[in-house]
């Protein structure tokens, strides 16, 4: 069993398909079936079932994936040892929300880049769930997520700030109806949710809930992009971070309600498993990340 067997395992998974893995490596489609039948052959199991054109993971399959990221991320940290400290290199594997990576991590990111620009960046984007879940299966080395106070004894927290949350509408949307108990608004506005598992869907649910507003036929979409652009277009209402919205609001293509009561806390906060050796990369990104997180608005 080599590392570059593990490598191709790990790739087919991720693309989900031994053609699209083959490309994004470099190997002809022979080397990786190949690699496979090593690995299948030396555990005494399929890893992967074949159904049709579709691969899908044998039980065996699913129990090696946590095993062989492990092994990965223990292999690049032993690439990046040098013997001058100062020389920062390897993957350092990045999880966050979208809202997160593209309104907060892009000057953190630069800065990092910048001061290290061996460092080999990978970033992920995820609902929170399955962020800290992936932390646990060893995919990620660090995230960043929205959510109300992460309360997991396997995880080092840190929280960089505690976020305002506010209902969302276009500037002629009615919002005040939200703000008192109401049994149901039939002509009230459409409401939008983001995808189910999502921290901010669970919060809204709640609140509406708690609010006795009665909803039909809600929006779904994974992006929180593509809910402000459709709350913008009058399409409804939403439950949205202020950090993603202040320009529209001082542009007046937005409006709000801020919500106080019957709602959790969100705050933004870096984890990382606490079993989990920390290298070098990843000390300087959560030195960078402490220091300019005091300057968000």
């Amino acid at each position: 069993m080599e590392i570059r067997h593990l490598q191709t395992f790990i790739t087919i998974v991720e693309l989900e398909g031994f053609t699209k893995a083959g490309e994004h490596l470099g190997y002809a489609q022979s080397t990786i079936t190949s690699h496979i039948q090593i690995l299948e052959n030396e555990l005494g199991e399929a890893l992967f079932d074949r159904i049709g054109k579709k691969i899908v993971l044998t039980n065996v399959g699913k129990k090696l994936v946590p095993y062989a990221n492990q092994i990965l991320h223990t292999y690049r940290n032993i690439k990046s040892i040098t013997s001058d400290k100062d020389d920062v290199s390897g993957d350092l594997i990045i999880g966050a929300g979208e809202s997160l990576s593209i309104y907060r991590l892009g000057k953190i990111l630069k800065e990092y880049k910048k001061s290290f620009p061996k460092v080999n960046i990978i970033l992920k984007n995820s609902i929170c769930s399955d962020l800290r879940s992936k932390l646990h299966s060893g995919e990620l080395d660090i995230v960043f997520t929205i959510e109300p106070e992460i309360m997991d004894s396997d995880l080092v927290v840190k929280n960089l700030k505690d976020e305002c949350m506010v209902i969302v509408g276009a500037p002629e949307a009615d919002l005040e109806f939200l703000s008192t108990n109401f049994e149901s608004k039939e002509d009230g506005e459409n409401i939008i949710f983001t995808e189910k598992g999502c921290s901010l869907r669970i919060a809204f649910e709640n609140y509406l809930k708690q609010k006795k507003i009665k909803y039909v036929n809600p929006l779904e979409f994974s992006s929180i992009e593509a809910i402000k652009k459709c709350i913008m277009n009058g399409l409804g209402i939403s439950i949205l971070p202020l950090y993603i919205i202040n320009k529209e609001i001082e542009d007046g293509s937005l409006k709000v309600l801020e919500v106080t009561e019957s709602f959790d806390k969100f705050r933004t906060q870096l984890a990382y498993h606490k079993d989990k050796s920390i290298s070098l990369p990843m000390s300087k990104l959560i030195e960078i990340t402490l220091k300019n997180s005091s300057d968000w608005r």
